[in-house]
């Protein structure tokens, strides 16, 4: 598994470490999302194995949309989205459950169909197993293609240094990445 992931969050460069607005800033409340730990108050972190699949979980709602993006799209509370890079220390990768090993999904008792079931109870059911067995995650594919691969890390699991956060850059819709994102999901 790759030792850097990524995030896009709304950014607010005044924003301290850890407070809303900030990338290590993980809302509570969790329990709309796939493989959401509902009542635990650290809540999860989801993070994607490259750049582009990480902007492209915060713009999706425009596919298949014909204007182009723009910067106000690239806009969320009030605050630009932005993208960071995230490195996990290699002791937490083993913790880490990896899904897309059909091995390993045999070993915790799941087959290749489970995981992405649009049924967030069955999905949440996964992550809350794994989180009963004090595993720090899991890795699976994403929703939008195969070679996309999701992360998906138990806050009440982690040592809060197990995680660095690179410099946030703010997205803008003249970027090359935004632009690839845009055509790969049919935007504009």
């Amino acid at each position: 598994m790759p030792a850097r992931l990524w995030r896009v969050f709304p950014w607010d460069p005044n924003a301290a470490p850890g407070s809303r607005f900030s990338a290590s800033f993980v809302p509570a409340g969790q329990g709309r999302g796939r493989f959401d730990l509902v009542g635990q108050p650290s809540g999860v972190l989801y993070l994607a194995e490259s750049e582009v699949h990480a902007v492209a979980e915060m713009v999706q709602k425009y596919r298949h949309i014909p204007e182009p993006l723009t910067n106000d799209d690239l806009t969320a509370w009030g605050h630009r989205l932005a993208l960071v890079e995230v490195t996990l220390d290699e002791p937490l990768w083993p913790e880490i459950v990896d899904l897309c090993d059909p091995a390993i999904l045999a070993g915790v008792q799941l087959t290749a169909d489970r995981p992405p079931m649009r049924d967030r109870n069955a999905t949440q059911r996964i992550a809350a197993d794994l989180f009963a067995a004090r595993r720090s995650g899991l890795r699976w594919w994403s929703a939008f293609w195969g070679e996309w691969h999701s992360v998906v890390l138990f806050r009440d699991m982690l040592d809060p240094n197990a995680l660095a956060y690179g410099p946030p850059a703010p997205l803008d819709a003249a970027d090359p990445l935004v632009r690839d994102v845009a055509r790969l999901l049919d935007i504009g």
